[in-house]
């Protein structure tokens, strides 16, 4: 073995070299402990840089294998040391330039061909005309800047517009600032509660479908603005509903101005036509009250104590899957779901004869007035009117308190951006967009979404990971978490999934746990992780390495030279030896 490291040494060129990879690693080792293990791959393992290194590290190996032409039998081990490790930087550098590695994230039920790539994307577009530009970024790469200041110009039509992103956030926390000097009609309130030890404050918006209601221990907390007087009894229990008893849901989709309302019909598997556009809506099913059991999702009851609605969502760009939930608005921005259709899409259960059980339900009059209904486990109902600020009320059936510490009827809402380290684990940017003399600006974090007004049209900005579309497409059919016995730590979990490749006409059923993933094509699915939920969903790691045949052949050339080297050492030319030099020692001695 010392001599082929010797071989290696006796080049001037190869120490340097060997100690500036040496350097770089142990850098990269100290980057990845401060920005991450993302960052540390796509600035320094997979940059053009660290790979014409290597590149520079196999061609002084070549050179120094070719010093020693024409070849003996003797130099068998050296020659194969060589090659073998040169097939393994080029493997690794082919790998490093031209391997695609990235995250596949699927629901139960749901098919997905798009994969995530590591990198991130800056996505502008603008309805009419219809264009759709892609900006490659590297902020996480270069997580210490926190204002690169960075232009480009997107044609959008007939004018150009400048995209500048001035600040970076690699770990950011959003801290949100409402007053009450809103230019519009936008109802907020500041509600405490309090029960025993435990207190919490909420701000809720009436007009917001993403933030009019909460969860709070077993209490709904709700604050609804009723259109007039009918809905005011009927949230008050004075009158039964009639429009939409199942909800509507609002949809906003590139190119409209403002969102179509929908109520879900009575037929669970009917298709909706969205009026004035190519997009069309098939509802799957309906849950007044939603629940996971053994079976599946299941409606505990008739009562609309937690609505629920799920439906396909098909326009020129794909398909989407929607679950979404009257009560728990987060619950897709939460478990991470992507949408091959960007847009607004939201569930609200419209107000009927019942409120959710345990319900603390703030309401704002027509009038302007405050007032409350809460509501027990069966059909008892309290209302509390007026509604007055600061102070305190008692829930008769949970025995919870609760006051109205601030209402504003035009709220406005300010989100404020700050950065507590270096490593990337909340990325968010600050654009700033200008279109001659108008300029908007907003905060985008990771997968992010923000409407810009800029002359007639408004502009479309997001912040997502970059994307490639697979030759595949991955169903998952079911997905199965093993615990520790007596525990709720996971032991394993594995995916039952359908891939399909269209092009062959082949359909595969197979099962990808955390020890054998699916091949394919040049492609590996691995399973990597979950996402716990009322709809299970799988996280794939998706790898395809070109160098790897290359990496996997040198390994086994550089064994080779190893053995050659011992069996050489072991040959009867060096066994032979041995005797001549005890002899010679033997006269020395006599002598």
């Amino acid at each position: 073995m010392q001599y082929l490291l010797g071989s290696l040494g006796s080049l001037k060129i190869a120490v340097p070299l060997l100690v500036a990879i040496a350097g770089v690693l142990a850098w990269g080792t100290i980057y990845e402990a401060r920005f991450g293990t993302s960052a540390v791959q796509r600035f320094v393992y997979h940059s053009w840089w660290f790979q014409l290194l290597l590149g520079f590290l196999g061609v002084n190996l070549a050179v120094a294998a070719l010093g020693r032409y024409p070849w003996k039998r003797r130099h068998l081990p050296f020659v194969l040391a060589h090659l073998g490790i040169i097939l393994i930087l080029l493997g690794g550098i082919i790998g490093g330039r031209f391997g695609i590695e990235g995250q596949l994230i699927i629901p139960e039920g749901r098919a997905e061909q798009i994969l995530e790539l590591p990198g991130n994307v800056l996505l502008v577009h603008q309805p009419n005309p219809g264009v759709h530009h892609v900006i490659p970024t590297r902020f996480e790469s270069q997580a210490w800047v926190h204002e690169p200041n960075l232009t480009w110009p997107v044609v959008l039509g007939d004018r150009t517009i400048q995209v500048t992103a001035d600040r970076y956030a690699p770990d950011a926390v959003t801290e949100e600032e409402i007053t009450e000097d809103g230019t519009e009609a936008n109802p907020a309130v500041r509600v405490q509660l309090m029960h025993e030890e435990q207190r919490d404050e909420l701000w809720l918006f009436a007009r917001d479908p993403e933030r009019f209601g909460a969860g709070w221990g077993e209490a709904h907390v709700l604050f609804l603005e009723p259109a007039g007087e009918s809905q005011l009894k009927q949230l008050l229990g004075q009158a039964k509903g009639e429009a939409a008893p199942r909800g509507t849901i609002s949809v906003k989709l590139p190119g409209m101005k403002r969102a179509r309302e929908i109520p879900v019909p009575a037929d669970a598997t009917r298709t909706v036509a969205v009026e004035g556009t190519p997009y069309t809506v098939m509802f799957k099913d309906y849950f007044a009250d939603f629940a996971i059991t053994e079976e599946g999702p299941v409606s505990r009851s008739a009562q609309p104590n937690n609505p629920a609605v799920s439906f396909v969502l098909t326009g020129p760009e794909g398909t989407d899957v929607y679950l979404l939930f009257a009560l728990h608005p987060e619950f897709q921005a939460m478990h991470g779901f992507s949408h091959k259709i960007s847009g607004e899409v939201g569930y609200a259960h419209a107000p009927a004869a019942s409120l959710p059980p345990n319900g603390i339900g703030l309401i704002r009059a027509p009038s302007g007035a405050l007032m409350a209904v809460l509501t027990g486990a069966g059909d008892q109902r309290q209302i509390i009117d007026p509604v007055e600020i600061g102070a305190s009320y008692a829930h008769s059936w949970l025995g919870y308190q609760f006051s109205v510490a601030a209402y504003y009827p035009t709220a406005r809402l300010t989100p404020r951006i700050t950065n507590r380290s270096n490593e990337v684990r909340a990325e968010a940017v600050h654009l700033t967009v200008r279109d001659g003399e108008q300029t908007a600006e907003t905060w985008l974090s990771l997968r992010g979404r923000a409407e810009l007004p800029l002359g007639a049209e408004p502009v479309t900005v997001e912040y997502r990971p970059a994307q490639r579309e697979l030759p595949v497409t991955i169903k998952l059919l079911d997905f199965r978490k093993i615990d520790y016995p007596g525990t709720q730590m996971a032991a394993g979990f594995e995916s039952d999934v359908e891939l399909t490749d269209s092009k062959r006409g082949l359909i595969l059923m197979r099962k990808i746990s955390m020890n054998k993933p699916l091949r394919y094509r040049g492609f590996s699915f691995f399973q990597s992780s979950y996402i716990d939920g009322p709809t299970q969903t799988t996280v794939l790691s998706v790898r395809s390495d070109p160098g790897t045949p290359l990496v996997y052949a040198g390994f086994l050339i550089v064994i080779a030279g190893v053995v050659s080297l011992f069996l050489r050492l072991g040959s009867p030319v060096a066994v032979k030896a041995r005797p001549s030099a005890r002899r010679k020692r033997t006269r020395s001695r006599s002598t």
